[in-house]
């Protein structure tokens, strides 16, 4: 009898163990999830922010032949 409560014992202790290890197991499945889209985020605004800098060297060249053309007219007038 004393061995069945000393075995009861035991898988009450390993039931509590397993789950305390779920809960912790779930909140790295939570932490990973997180970052995981934290890390989507950070490559868009990336891509995003690639694609305004290529935008940006266009757009300062056409500001350059804008100026100068301008300037060329002012000079002709």
């Amino acid at each position: 009898m004393e061995e069945l409560r000393l075995q009861v014992s035991e898988v009450k202790q390993v039931k509590e163990k397993l789950a305390k290890v779920e809960k912790s197991y779930d909140k790295s499945k939570i932490s990973v999830a997180e970052k995981i889209r934290e890390i989507k985020t950070l490559e868009n605004k990336v891509k995003t922010l690639e694609k305004d800098l290529t935008m940006v060297m266009p757009l300062g060249e056409i500001r350059g032949i804008l100026w100068t053309s301008i300037n060329q007219s002012l000079s002709n007038v």
